[in-house]
């Protein structure tokens, strides 16, 4: 169909980047209460932003 890609949703991995960033940035605060909080949410952050990553670029080479 020849409008298939207008009618995808855009901006949606950027937005998850964006999400992984500000959990890095508030990351150090749940360090200073417990360690393991603060561990999990710098997986947390790795893990949205590796998706945001994957649905901005990953994807859009393997079907484009």
């Amino acid at each position: 169909m020849a409008h298939s890609e207008h009618n995808r949703p855009k901006g949606s991995g950027m937005v998850l980047i964006a999400i992984g960033i500000l959990i890095f940035v508030f990351a150090p605060g749940y360090f200073k209460n417990d360690t393991a909080s603060g561990l999990a949410v710098i997986i947390f952050g790795f893990a949205i932003g590796g998706i945001g990553f994957y649905i901005s670029f990953v994807r859009k080479k393997r079907t484009g």
